[in-house]
């Protein structure tokens, strides 16, 4: 083996000198760093911005593409699909293909295969096609991607999708049209339940699990977390978007599309969580505001001891220092003086349970109003509606339609709105546990849950 001593002599590089626009091109050849990119001559998007709606049973959905501007030679574009709530191998036939537009020629149609099934899930199910990669002189136009809603055709898809944990005896679902079911033996810790009829179960040392209908039980991961709550702008149909404190493992992110990330390394005190964006109390980290589409914001250096929030409005009580809002477009908000025993919002109202001088709501409009002098138990949020608990005065709702309406003489051991606000879970204890709706009560088990989640 030859060694050398000190150090090599380095040979001074060679540099060419280019020195027309003709000469790079030269250098550089066909399609390689220097080649002038084609000149745009026409324009392919889809016929609509609208999303495409198809019944599950239509077996297929059509989609068309066209192409304005300079048509005198031949162009191509690839259509993609890309899963959202609706996932490829169940709900429909994932597809990848070139569309050719031959010299002259304004359109082109293709189709994509619609999955039927006899199983009910969530009303509708939605994924993207996708436009990219024109060539021909061709580039894309503003509407490149298109939406298309599945609707379910299952009777009880219409109806929200009750889980309830029964111990000893595992976790079930329950619609009027289905019964129960039985879907896991196991006894879980936490249930947390999301628009898209999908469920997140939390086994302990079993890690954190997902179910839906279509595909059952399936771990996520080994770890236990101490509290999850799930964003999801269900008007639009996303995908559930999974926020987990892992205690000292931080707070952590997951959604089917983009799997785990971690958010922060400090554990939360807190979360609650509107439509689209999710309120942190890291305690002496201070309140910050998360959501997918916004950068992380600090709010403010302190916590506050309560929170509630709906439709971008955050309420919040800071104790001796009064009940205060946060918005986008007002910032920070004083309500009042005082300290609320607990909150709750909906539609830009907020219910402030005041102790002793009752239950009170605030609105932008209006201010604070007494609603009545009773001191809540309880009180729980569904659609527009308050589901309030006064213990030995029984179990009422209020909206401002209606406004108190009593759905129970007696107390009750717990209760769960659905997220429309149209039914209600009740644990009326000894009397076994029951369902309310408009048309009234109907018992539905002698045994009561441990816990119970609702998905729409």
């Amino acid at each position: 083996m030859l060694r050398t001593q000190g150090r090599a002599r380095r040979r001074a590089p060679r540099t060419l000198a280019l020195d027309s626009l003709e000469d790079r091109r030269m250098m550089s050849g066909p399609g390689t760093l220097g080649a002038e990119p084609p000149a745009i001559v026409s324009l392919i998007e889809f016929d609509t911005a609208t999303a495409r709606v198809v019944a599950e049973g239509a077996g297929r959905v059509q989609l068309t593409a066209i192409r304005t501007g300079d048509l005198s030679s031949p162009a191509t574009v690839r259509a993609r699909t890309v899963a959202g709530t609706a996932l490829p191998g169940y709900d429909y036939a994932a597809l990848t293909t070139t569309l050719t537009f031959a010299a002259g020629e304004s359109k082109a149609t293709f189709t994509v295969t619609i999955g039927d099934d006899s199983i009910a899930e969530a009303l509708f199910k939605s994924f993207r096609v996708v436009l990219e990669d024109p060539q021909g002189g061709a580039g894309l136009g503003a509407v490149s991607i298109a939406t298309v809603n599945i609707k379910d055709d299952e009777p009880a898809s219409l109806e929200p999708l009750t889980l309830l944990d029964f111990g000893a005896s595992g976790l079930w679902t329950f619609t009027t049209s289905e019964g129960f079911r039985k879907i896991l033996d196991a006894d879980p810790q936490a249930v947390v339940a999301s628009s898209n009829r999908m469920a997140y179960i939390d086994l302990g040392v079993r890690g954190l699990w997902q179910w839906d209908a279509l595909r059952g039980s399936r771990r996520i991961t080994d770890a236990d977390p101490q509290n999850m709550v799930v964003v999801n702008d269900d008007w639009n149909r996303s995908e559930d978007v999974l926020l987990a404190d892992f205690g000292s493992g931080g707070l952590w992110r997951w959604s089917e599309s983009r799997g785990w990330s971690r958010l922060s390394e400090v554990d939360p005190r807190a979360i609650t969580v509107d439509r689209q964006a999710a309120y942190i109390d890291f305690g002496h980290g201070g309140l910050w505001r998360y959501g997918d589409a916004l950068p992380w914001y600090k709010l403010n250096d302190l916590a506050p001891e309560s929170m509630a929030a709906a439709d971008g409005v955050l309420f919040l009580d800071y104790g001796a220092s009064g009940t205060w809002s946060w918005a986008a477009n007002q910032n920070w908000k004083k309500l009042g003086d005082s300290n609320p025993q607990g909150l709750a919002a909906a539609a830009g109202v907020l219910y402030a349970d005041m102790g002793p001088t009752g239950l009170w709501s605030w609105t932008g409009n209006v201010g604070w109003r007494k609603l009545t002098d009773a001191d809540p138990r309880s009180m729980r949020i569904g659609g527009d509606k308050l589901f309030v608990e006064f213990g030995e005065f029984g179990l009422w709702s209020w909206s401002a339609k209606s406004q108190f309406v009593r759905l129970s003489s007696t107390a009750v051991d717990s209760f769960v709105p659905s997220l429309g606000g149209d039914r209600l879970l009740v644990d009326q204890g000894a009397a076994g546990l029951w369902l309310w709706t408009s048309a009234g009560y109907r018992r539905l088990n002698a045994a009561n849950p441990d816990s119970v989640a609702v998905t729409g």
